[in-house]
């Protein structure tokens, strides 16, 4: 089964409440068996646009573990603290892509 992501993207408008936001999402992240891969305000970026200044990048262990998290009660209980703090924002449950077994295997003798 793939693994899952979020990937959420907006601009903070209030920090202190965000952190707040911070401070009572980790633990539910964190209780679904997901983890933190990038929370970034900063990009390098070659092609296009970010339409917002902070990115984040939540991995689960499934699609499954993912939607239970944003569904829990105990993140419910924080999200609105994100909706407040943050505006041109989106959260997107993306995902994982496992290569197949096997592919690229073939015969390299010569």
């Amino acid at each position: 089964m793939p693994k899952a992501y979020a990937l959420l993207q907006f601009d903070v408008n209030d920090p202190d409440k965000f952190g707040r936001y911070r401070q009572g999402a980790a633990p539910t992240i964190l209780a679904n068996g997901g983890k933190v891969l990038v929370a970034a305000s900063t990009a390098d970026v070659r092609e296009g646009s970010l339409p917002a200044k902070l990115v984040t990048v939540l991995e689960f262990p499934s699609h499954e573990a993912a939607e239970t998290w944003y569904t829990s009660p105990e993140y419910a209980s924080v999200k609105h603290l994100r909706h407040e703090a943050a505006s041109a924002g989106s959260l997107v449950f993306l995902d994982g892509f496992e290569i197949p077994s096997g592919f690229g295997e073939g015969d390299h003798s010569s």
